[in-house]
């Protein structure tokens, strides 16, 4: 099964599964595990046991991500994962999903945020999100991903899977719940901040936009300039301008600029300067360089 047609295998109810294995040295019964995970309840003096087709789903999902091997009536936990909370189990999960090649299943996760993220610059505005309706958006959605079906013999994409990738995503730091109709928003700053946490570039002094973006390009490959922001980019028809990003990632990094995590280097009115999206509430509207600041979490 995959992450997205096992609709019930919630990021939540996969980590409890994960967790359950860690505390059983990382092997445990199928019937135990699916016992642990859904115990039933007592309702007019009759015991409630959740449907079998829940726990299937969990660990459905769990095994399309390779965090779980079942083999037999055994369950085995990936012995390269080691997360020791939610969180570190979410930048496992991430780095699984960053490698998939485009006809992968699970690849649909990110391709469609990197559509999302493409179709916004050619708009220039992320505004659209909030014009089109579940069905509306899921048919586009579908429309924009490369050739393929999901292992359920169904769209990639549908009203009934939009909600869990919005939810995997909340998981990811790529989306945020918010108090709004609708209750989800693309906001890739959490992700953003754990990425730039993660590269391998010195601190406090500035960078080379160009070299900055290379680098982060290979840790998110869905945000400008990454391969499957090209990819998605190429399949609708948007032509690039290396020097102008796309809304999404813009927010994103003034989000990280005011909060101080990074600093975006203003220098004149550089032609070769890195524009951002309009805002006119912002007071940066380009940068030529990025200072890394020392004290972010890792």
């Amino acid at each position: 099964m995959s992450i997205l047609s096992s609709t019930l295998g919630t990021p939540d109810r996969v980590w409890a599964l994960v967790a359950l294995l860690r505390e059983n040295d990382g092997t445990l019964n199928r019937a135990e595990a699916a016992d642990w995970l859904n115990p039933g309840f007592r309702k007019d003096d009759q015991t409630v046991a959740e449907k079998p087709v829940a726990f299937q789903q969990v660990l459905g999902a769990a095994t399309s991500l390779g965090a779980v091997e079942a083999i037999g009536n055994e369950l085995h936990l990936n012995p390269d994962l080691s997360a020791s909370s939610y969180a570190v189990f979410a930048d496992w999960v991430y780095d699984r999903l960053i490698q998939l090649a485009p006809e992968e299943k699970d690849a649909v996760l990110l391709e469609l945020l990197a559509w999302v993220g493409c179709e916004s610059a050619k708009r220039k505005n992320v505004s659209w999100l909030l014009e089109y309706n579940n069905a509306e958006f899921a048919d586009a959605a579908e429309a924009s991903l490369p050739p393929g079906a999901d292992d359920d013999g169904d769209r990639r994409i549908n009203t009934v899977k939009l909600p869990y990738w919005r939810r995997w995503l909340v998981f990811l730091g790529l989306t945020e719940e918010i108090k709004a109709n609708p209750p989800y928003q693309v906001d890739i700053s959490r992700r953003l901040t754990r990425e730039i946490a993660r590269l391998e570039l010195e601190r406090n002094v500035p960078i080379a936009a160009e070299a900055f973006f290379q680098a982060l390009r290979q840790r998110m490959p869905f945000v400008d300039g990454g391969w499957m922001y090209s990819d998605a980019a190429r399949r609708i028809g948007f032509a690039l301008d290396p020097n102008q990003l796309s809304p999404i990632l813009s927010q994103a990094l003034r989000d990280l600029h005011d909060d101080g995590t990074i600093e975006l280097e203003v220098l004149g009115d550089m032609t070769a300067n890195i524009r951002l999206a309009p805002d006119p509430a912002h007071k940066i509207g380009s940068f030529y360089a990025v200072s890394i600041k020392e004290g972010d979490a890792r």
